[in-house]
């Protein structure tokens, strides 16, 4: 037990440099992308085929499992990552010319990441301290995100070139090369009987993987519009990386308070009610700033993401792991689990195709504002549907996630 408890905080180190790193780099990478390529057309058809390579690599991974252990793949997925970064950073204004490539790769190598680290997580993490789990990684990512976007902007206002973002870029490759170091300390896991994941997909009639799959594709759209439009919508607002930063500093302060202090005693008796407050919040706020684009109504809305952001992604890495456990008969949790990367990708895919057709026929920054709206109804429309299915599982246990 004590190596089993020693073996997941390598894990949750693992994990909270791998989201730092991708924070990190990702605050200005859109923005990085357009001022070489002033196509946002273009940038979104990058993600687009990202995550549909993520998708493949899922499936590849599943075929890998059996000849290499689930640390093996993690470190695939880490290393191909950094190499995405690493790209760009070498490549500098002619990686406006491999952007379709970039992606893909990129898209590579967050699937072997997610692939192994989600199952690492079903192997090593008890049910009982997911919750905690996952409200400390957040944490974590909130702390370098204090820092590091006031630093970063103001190094990329410093520099008129491109300068500060290829320092931005080379201190995520060094989190990642150090989340690498750490997985050295993992055991090795592999898997001897195949994961069923088209069997888990076909699975019909179970009102608890119909409720996984239906919370992965809204979420999976509600992330790929936000995580693809709201820098950007702020860099059109505000016009200058070092406020943008100095904001994004304000959000993880806050976001370390919430995440520590509200998201880490979240458990199955209580997410309902948090989930009711943030979705509202989420939907008013998305409403003020899509309607209102000022700084003003920017700035609300950096505070009160720092506040209830974290609240939806610890619960719904909970919820992913409680209703694949439920979802479970003759498949595996872990089936259901990689299975649910399925709607994930389909969900982001959605999510970007509506986000390049609005930008192709509307003007940007109103196609901006009508993104942000979408997304906040998302999160709102997510809390009843789930409530209707599966009343937000309540009762089923008295313990934390």
């Amino acid at each position: 037990m004590k190596q089993l408890l020693k073996e997941t905080k390598y894990l949750l180190m693992i994990g909270m440099l791998y989201l730092a790193g991708t924070n990190i780099a990702m605050t200005f990478v859109n923005v990085y992308l357009i001022r070489l390529t002033n196509n946002i057309g273009l940038i979104i058809i990058q993600n687009i085929l990202n995550y549909t390579a993520l998708l493949l690599t899922f499936i590849a991974g599943t075929k890998l499992i059996h000849k290499l252990d689930l640390k093996v793949i993690l470190d695939i997925g880490i290393i191909s990552t950094s190499l995405y970064y690493l790209s760009i950073l070498l490549l500098q204004k002619n990686a406006s010319s491999l952007l379709i490539p970039l992606g893909i790769f990129n898209g590579v190598g967050q699937g072997f990441y997610y692939f192994s680290f989600n199952l690492l997580i079903g192997k090593l993490v008890n049910e009982n301290e997911q919750g905690r789990f996952f409200s400390y990684q957040q944490s974590f990512s909130y702390i370098f995100g204090v820092i590091t976007p006031s630093i970063s902007g103001f190094i990329i206002a410093r520099f008129t070139t491109l300068i500060g973002y290829y320092i931005l870029f080379s201190f995520a490759i060094l989190l990642f090369v150090l989340g690498m170091t750490i997985s050295k300390n993992i055991s090795p896991f592999s898997e001897n009987r195949n994961i069923r994941m088209i069997e888990a997909l076909k699975v019909k009639h179970n009102k608890y993987w119909d409720t996984l799959k239906y919370y992965s594709f809204s979420n999976g759209i509600r992330e790929s519009i936000y995580n693809q439009i709201f820098t950007v919508f702020a860099y059109a607002i505000i016009n200058n990386e070092q406020i943008i930063g100095n904001c994004n500093s304000l959000m993880a302060f806050i976001g370390i308070i919430s995440s520590v202090c509200i998201a880490s005693q979240f458990n199955r008796n209580n997410q309902k009610k948090f989930h009711l407050v943030a979705s509202m919040i989420y939907f008013v706020t998305c409403i003020l700033l899509g309607t209102i684009k000022s700084v003003t109504t920017l700035i609300i809305f950096y505070i009160l993401m720092g506040l209830i952001y974290c609240w939806n992604n610890t619960i719904y890495q909970s919820m992913k792991y409680q209703l694949s456990n439920f979802s479970a008969t003759t498949l595996t949790p872990y089936e259901f689990i990689t299975a649910s990367e399925f709607p994930i990708a389909l969900g982001r895919i959605t999510g970007l195709t509506l986000a390049l057709i609005l930008c192709q026929f509307m003007n940007t920054i109103h196609a901006y504002g009508l993104l942000m709206i979408i997304d906040g109804s998302i999160w709102l429309i997510d809390h009843i549907v789930i409530d209707k299915k599966v009343q937000w599982l309540e009762g089923g246990n008295n313990g934390t996630l």
